[in-house]
């Protein structure tokens, strides 16, 4: 005859303590290049306290990220504000994002001196990196008072704009699209067209 033994309670069975990530500080994020545990192959970002894998980059990223660059080198010119590109960008002891591109108060070789007092703008690129450019980094640059946000999606080729941060997130999200224009709040003396942020279109039609 089968004998059947009853399971003991849930409380009764040893359980292991949940693993639970290891989180990272601004000191020893930096540390770890140092010593070369982390180089200048290994494309990590420190992100709430986490250092994460940066995704590669296709054709149109890079491309995007050329030419947006180009745009901001001129409208900024005698403006007093400088533009970051793919750089690191220290901006709390848990927060250390490489941004596509970061506006900021200054020129280069303020950054000699320490980090800007005032970033009013940080851009993204995305299209693989979408989901976490909307949530985790989102989340990183609202909490640290970054005044605008965009995410120029290559998805539906739109710019996402971000504004007025609190408590971790934007209260405005507004989309733009081709053949509108757009003036960041740091200086509205300037105006964008978005077209000039997004992908060229390529001419398919025939001669």
């Amino acid at each position: 005859m089968a004998t059947t033994v009853a399971s003991p309670p849930s409380s009764d069975v040893a359980r292991e303590p949940s693993a639970r990530p290891r989180r990272f500080t601004q000191e020893e994020y930096f540390r770890m290049v140092e010593v070369g545990i982390l180089d200048a192959d290994d494309r990590t970002e420190l992100l709430n306290g986490h250092i994460v894998e940066m995704t590669a980059q296709n054709a149109a990223h890079r491309a995007v990220i050329v030419e947006a660059n180009k745009l901001f080198v001129i409208v900024l010119q005698e403006t007093g504000y400088s533009v970051q590109v793919q750089s690191t960008l220290p901006l709390d002891d848990n927060n250390v994002p490489e941004p596509d591109l970061a506006i900021f108060r200054g020129s280069g070789n303020d950054l000699l001196e320490g980090e800007p007092d005032e970033i009013p703008l940080i851009v993204e690129v995305a299209d693989t990196s979408l989901e976490t450019d909307r949530t985790t980094k989102l989340r990183c640059y609202a909490t640290n008072d970054i005044p605008e946000y965009w995410i120029i999606n290559l998805r539906s080729e739109t710019v996402e704009v971000y504004r007025e941060p609190a408590e971790g997130e934007y209260r405005r999200r507004e989309t733009m699209t081709r053949g509108e224009r757009m003036k960041p709040l740091f200086d509205n003396a300037l105006s964008l067209d978005i077209s000039d942020l997004l992908p060229a279109r390529q001419d398919t039609g025939s001669e």
